[in-house]
């Protein structure tokens, strides 16, 4: 038996997709939700799998950058032009169309390292720190394009 615990974000990004054979391969966005799923077998001295602060300090800063941005292939032949009107609110998947199943998959990735590295989280606001106790692990990032339709990145 496992605990497990989630943390939702809310974003509003753009994307397009360079080699979708359909209206996809122009740009549009979506109200995308963000699910990180972490579990553990047995609880902290606070009786917790982890302080959901410390998911929110690890996750939100590298999930905002998607928020109010156009997310692009590094191969789209338009990567220049979009770059140009984007600014820094472009985010470029290198060689890849940043279709949902890449995005949770990047996500994934982030959260993954931090835990590996066993990285504290110190909140800006008060300086407090958080850690991910041992024994926590990732199971998956899941995020939604539309409020029907979802990609999941994890383990099996």
């Amino acid at each position: 038996m496992v605990y497990r615990v989630c943390k939702s974000f809310t974003v509003e990004s753009g994307h397009l997709l360079s080699k979708h054979p359909g209206a996809c391969r122009y740009p549009h966005g979506h109200t995308r939700v963000v699910e990180v799923v972490l579990s553990s077998e047995s609880l902290d001295e606070r009786d917790m799998v982890c302080d959901f602060k410390a998911i929110k300090l690890a996750v939100h800063g590298f999930i905002d950058r998607f928020d109010h941005a156009m997310a692009i292939n590094s191969a789209d032949p338009r990567a220049a032009q979009l770059r140009a009107l984007a600014g820094e609110r472009l985010v470029a998947f290198e060689n890849q169309d940043p279709t949902t199943e890449a995005m949770a998959k990047l996500i994934f990735d982030h959260l993954s390292g931090i835990l590996s590295r066993r990285e504290e989280m110190t909140d800006p606001k008060d300086s407090v720190r958080y850690a991910f106790p041992p024994g926590v692990r990732l199971e998956r990032v899941r995020v939604g394009e539309t409020p029907s339709s979802w990609a999941e990145y994890g383990v099996s």
